[in-house]
This record gives structure tokens, C-alpha cells and sequence, in this order.
């Protein structure tokens, strides 16, 4: 698509040093991706761009918001978004991708598209649960779901109790387990 052909870096030309090139985005970037995770936001991205004879290092630095639904109400929010990530561009004689953020490049590949790698980086932002920052003000949900196991004497004699009132019928079969 033409709105992601601005994400593209012409690196064929680009001598053996540094650069440094700015991309800003906003809706059109993330409907072009034709997905539901992430809809609608803006960002900006500064590529520090560094070429040698045997590789392509790319620092990217993301920052912006991107607008996320809250799973508890339901309400729209802003969500910041602050992404420092490097890439590294690896001349070969055929593109794979490598992980952990490792490429091949094809030495003839006449651009570096970025585009992808940005939209990757900016849906790992995306929390597994969103939650509306009002929400994050009342306290942590580890508040609330916080386990406590205390070994008091007092709750001991309550579980010997209740096993002194049992129904007689089990009583027989306590004994036999009692055997083992």
C-alpha cells in the first residue's frame, strides 16, 4: 500500500556511515494492517540507521499513544506508548528472518522497509489486560487478589471440631483409611 511505502528506507545508495531519519503515523498507518488489535493512534519513530560492508543496524525509538478499549468498562483510553528496540540487518544472498530481532538481507534489495518491524513493536505495547487508567488509581488488582496463609492455633481446633461432628456413617470408613 502507498501508506506504508513511506516507512521505507532506500538503503542501496546509502554509504558506510550513520543516518538518522524521522516517521510520523497516525490511523491510515494502522488500517493498512487490516487487523483489530490496534486501530487507532498516533506515533513518531526516529531510525538511527547505521551501514557497514557486512550489516544494517537500526535503532528504533517509538513514541506516541494508541487508543485501546477497557476490558472492565469498555470506555475508550489513551495508552502511552515508549518503545526503544534495535534490529539488526545482516547482509546475505537470500532474506530470512532470523529472530531475536535478526535478518538476513538480499545485498540487492534496494529498500529497507520498516514498516512491519514498526507495527510489531507498537502491538507488543498493547497490555494482555486493559484496564482505563482510573481504574490503575484505585489500586492494583494484586490488592484485591492477594493470597494471606497464616498458621494460627485458633483455626486448628476449628477443623478438629468440625471433624468431631461428622456423620457416623463415615466414621467406619475413617477407620479403614486410618489402617493404611
Amino acid at each position: 500500500m502507498k501508506v506504508l511505502e513511506a516507512y521505507q528506507i532506500p538503503i542501496i545508495s546509502l554509504e558506510d556511515k550513520a543516518y538518522q531519519y524521522t516517521f510520523s503515523g497516525n490511523d491510515t498507518f494502522f488500517a493498512a494492517f487490516e487487523q483489530d488489535w490496534v486501530e487507532k493512534g498516533t506515533f513518531n519513530v526516529t531510525v538511527d540507521l547505521t551501514k557497514s560492508a557486512l550489516m544494517i543496524q537500526v535503532q528504533l525509538q517509538i513514541t506516541g499513544s494508541i487508543e485501546l478499549t477497557c476490558d472492565r468498562s469498555l470506555e475508550l483510553f489513551d495508552h502511552a506508548l515508549a518503545v526503544n528496540e534495535k534490529l539488526i540487518f545482516k547482509y546475505s544472498d537470500h532474506s530470512e528472518d532470523m529472530g531475536d530481532n535478526l535478518f538476513l538481507l538480499d545485498r540487492k534489495e534496494p529498500k529497507l522497509n520498516l514498516s512491519q518491524d514498526i507495527f510489531d513493536f507498537i502491538a507488543l505495547e498493547v497490555p494482555m489486560k486493559k484496564l482505563h487508567p482510573r481504574f490503575l488509581v484505585e489500586g492494583t488488582d494484586t490488592e484485591r487478589d492477594e493470597f494471606i496463609y497464616t498458621t494460627d492455633r485458633a483455626d486448628a481446633n476449628q477443623t478438629k471440631s468440625a471433624e468431631e461432628a461428622t456423620d457416623p456413617r463415615w466414621a467406619a470408613l475413617q477407620k479403614l483409611k486410618d489402617l493404611k
